[in-house]
């Protein structure tokens, strides 16, 4: 009897964690699907990439509002080398909670070298690199130097990295972006510096790259202030600002994919309910059924 118990605790706990994992599919496939079908649309809208980007990640129905200008922006170009890189800070909202996020953005990225190191996917491994003034509180771990690796966006060409700016809050102040640095790995394991960026106000010298000295790299525009967009333009009519980029659409498109759920449950369900009747209720329904006839032939 005790065995029984046990044997239907463990398959109420499979089919839980099989409902997860196909919540889990669902919604990665929900991004992934409303990413795509949109793709043409974002790849000519910065401000919209960033937005739907974030709405569709976040997965808490938050929306998002763009400042229309990025604080820095520039094209760097060589031979056999290109990328663009933007930064966009910008304000997710949701219940009356707003909170400032930067975007950093790589688009029309362009990588020559034989020697650079690709995925399955033959994407290049690209990395940025954020130096702050002071050290962050990461998992009671003190530091200030993060390696993000950036995932595509739709192809090689594009790249995102989000920061909520909550994050850089310290009991000194909010952390300054210091330097910000591009990177490639190759096929030794090795990471080589693209391009390097860096704050006028906090740092004299901008360390070399493999770009002209001509580019602009000065990313002294990344003040709190003005990073800050609920301050600067509150929480009141933000989609009627024309300094801001907001499209309401973005959030009803995205739960239009709702269908994925009904569909991957509706599979679940066809799976796990004749299953569940062959373990747990087909032999006691034959019982009956034989039971019954007996009874009639007496």
């Amino acid at each position: 009897m005790a065995s029984a118990w046990i044997w239907r605790i463990a398959y109420i706990f499979f089919v839980g964690a099989l409902t997860f994992v196909v919540a889990s599919f669902s919604e990665a496939s929900k991004v992934v699907n409303f990413l795509e079908d949109h793709e043409v649309e974002l790849v000519e809208n910065n401000q919209a990439l960033v937005a739907a980007t974030s709405i569709a990640n976040l997965h808490d129905k938050s929306d998002a509002y763009v400042l229309n200008t990025p604080l820095y922006e520039q094209t760097f170009e060589d031979n056999e080398l290109k990328l663009t890189f933007s930064i966009y800070p910008f304000v997710t909202f949701k219940d009356n909670q707003a909170i400032n996020q930067i975007a950093f953005l790589i688009t029309d990225l362009n990588i020559e070298d034989n020697l650079a190191k690709k995925d399955d996917n033959d994407y290049h491994m690209m990395y940025i690199e954020f130096v702050f003034d002071r050290d962050l509180d990461v998992e009671n771990n003190n530091k200030r130097v993060f390696m993000e690796y950036t995932t595509p966006l739709f192809d090689d060409t594009g790249r995102m990295i989000i920061i909520n700016q909550e994050l850089l809050d310290t009991p000194t102040g909010q952390a300054q972006l210091q330097t910000i640095s591009i990177l490639y790995e190759i096929t030794s394991g090795e990471k080589l510096t693209l391009v390097v960026l860096a704050n006028s106000l906090l740092i004299e010298t901008t360390p070399s790259d493999m770009f002209s000295a001509s580019y602009s790299r000065d990313i002294a525009q990344l003040t709190d202030e003005n990073l800050d967009l609920v301050t600067q333009f509150g929480t009141t009519n933000l989609n009627e600002n024309p300094l801001i980029y907001y499209d309401s659409m973005w959030l009803e498109k995205l739960d239009s994919y709702n269908t994925i759920y009904v569909k991957n449950i509706l599979i679940e369900l066809a799976i796990v309910l004749p299953l569940t009747y062959f373990l747990f209720f087909h032999k006691h329904v034959l019982r009956h059924l034989r039971q019954k006839r007996l009874n009639h032939s007496a």
